[in-house]
């Protein structure tokens, strides 16, 4: 083979992959807020968050943690995403503890809720894995989780998700987000999803039965604190966040004695409302969800509630408050414009890039 051929093979070789990296960019997705909660955990500066978020959708539509951090001085990220199952929480706590040294744990339960068949859709895993750099901890993961046979699609998403090249516009636009979110050193809201809405009525919600746990949740369970033992995880908090459609008591119950029993702590938030202040007639946007008006007063309450149960310091890089200092303005500036917009029915969902692009605007 001559020189030049050499050369010409190289540059195909080279823009082939190019194409490759563009095409894995514009098509490997999984859902908007799954993108934007899990890739913006990477940026949290290493060791500059006081306590570690474990959860699904409850936390990010339930709890802020610019509104804790401006009244109780704690930082935190909600490293959660829509429906995250039990089986995934020793991952994404892992992931936690890879780039950050909590001082407390705080694990929101609902994924313990869902059946062992859904644990294993694999939706559930790529909202992860797929969302995750490429990093020996992703393929270290996708090594503990994915059965041999289908890993390959694992480590090269682009085969999972080619066909999207179907919907370019969506494409385009999820593209766009991805650029613009990048381009925020920081994120300003900590993981936040909610809709403008109060006690929308949901139809796949309305026709769940009252939530219970199974045998394979229950080892799941068994398996997280056994793993929070094993690293020497002293603070520990298992909690229910409030729901207007309740558990089944002997499930809860069930929690309750095995976390309780391991020497950690479990609250069940669901059915202190007159303790929380929360409005079951006006701070839901569905039954399983606060809206900004609820999200505001369980921030308030679980804060208070943190930092009366336990004691840690709070102390900061000059840096790290002047940033939590402007995600504390932004985030306040943005419940604002949210609760006005709830109180006029616009029932929209919002997460933080539509958050930033109003702001840019």
């Amino acid at each position: 083979m001559t020189k030049k051929r050499v050369i010409k093979f190289c540059v195909l070789i080279i823009i082939m992959l190019l194409i490759f990296c563009f095409l894995s960019v514009l098509l490997v997705r999984t859902t908007t807020s799954t993108e934007l909660h899990v890739r913006n955990f990477f940026k949290e500066p290493e060791n500059s968050l006081d306590i570690a978020l474990i959860g699904s959708s409850e936390l990010y539509a339930d709890y802020s943690p610019p509104l804790a951090y401006d009244k109780y001085g704690y930082t935190g990220y909600n490293l959660c995403y829509e429906g995250a199952p039990a089986n995934m929480y020793i991952p994404m706590l892992k992931l936690y503890l890879s780039r950050q040294k909590p001082k407390l744990v705080v694990i929101e339960v609902n994924g313990y809720f869902y059946s062992e068949e859904y644990c294993h859709r694999d939706a559930n895993y790529r909202r992860l894995i797929d969302n995750m750099p490429l990093s020996k901890q992703r393929y270290d993961f996708i090594n503990e989780l994915i059965d041999k046979d289908e890993r390959l699609s694992y480590y090269v998403p682009l085969i999972k998700h080619h066909s999207n090249w179907q919907n370019p516009h969506y494409q385009l636009e999820r593209l766009q987000r991805i650029i613009d979110m990048d381009n925020e050193e920081f994120s300003h809201m900590k993981s936040f999803g909610t809709r403008t809405a109060i006690n929308q009525i949901d139809p796949k919600i309305s026709k769940r039965q009252k939530s219970s746990v199974n045998d394979y949740t229950m080892k799941c369970l068994d398996e997280m604190i056994a793993f929070c033992k094993e690293q020497g995880l002293e603070n520990v908090l298992f909690m229910r966040a409030p729901h207007k459609r309740g558990a089944v008591d002997k499930s809860i119950e069930r929690i309750n004695k095995t976390v309780t029993d391991a020497g950690y702590d479990f609250v069940d938030f669901s059915k202190m409302n007159k303790e929380t202040g929360i409005d079951p007639e006006t701070d839901f946007y569905n039954p399983d969800h606060l809206n900004v008006f609820g999200n505001e007063k369980f921030t308030d309450y679980l804060g208070n509630y943190i930092m009366t149960h336990y004691s840690f310091p709070t102390e900061h890089s000059e840096k790290v408050d002047e940033q939590w200092k402007e995600c504390a303005d932004f985030t306040k500036e943005a419940f604002d414009e949210l609760k006005g917009k709830t109180l006029e029915g616009e029932n929209r969902v919002y997460n933080e890039y539509k958050m930033y692009k109003k702001k840019a605007a």
